[in-house]
């Protein structure tokens, strides 16, 4: 027989996974990249009180990133799929998994510089007040989505 204590304990066990489950599986906020983008221009577009012209500019470069990004993730996806096809496999080929990670770490490094342009783009058009609350923007992102240190 079950006693009291044995169904608290179980009980409490399955709320605190449950609220954990939820609280980490949220914690990344928007999981589509549009939304992520989406959001961030529209932070930046009220943090910064960005005139129309600013405006235009950021959309364009909105626009020009999500166009980037969805060229970008069917090679990703065929990544996953190939890294799950070599698990699988009876003995996994290093050289195909080195060929695949050089051809990964060359569309990181073409969609970071890519993200740089943009940037100097945005840059160029802001205001040194705005160019301050944007830094203030980045250190307070920063500092709440990077791990302590030790």
């Amino acid at each position: 027989m079950i006693s009291l204590k044995q169904v608290l304990k179980i009980t409490t066990t399955i709320g605190l996974v449950s609220v954990m489950a939820f609280a980490f599986g949220n914690c990344r906020g928007h999981k589509d990249f549009e939304k992520r983008i989406e959001w961030v221009a529209s932070k930046l577009t009220s943090k910064l009180d960005l005139d129309d012209t600013q405006k235009a500019k950021l959309e364009s470069i909105k626009a020009e990133l999500i166009a980037k990004h969805k060229e970008m993730k069917p090679k990703h996806e065929s990544w996953a799929k190939e890294m799950s096809t070599q698990i699988r496999s009876e003995k996994i080929d290093t050289k195909l998994l080195d060929k695949m990670s050089i051809e990964r770490e060359t569309r990181h490094q073409e969609m970071r510089k890519f993200f740089q342009s943009k940037l100097v783009e945005f840059h160029a058009v802001l205001k040194p007040e705005q160019r301050e609350k944007f830094a203030d923007l980045v250190e307070r992102f920063a500092s709440r989505h990077q791990p302590p240190e030790e």
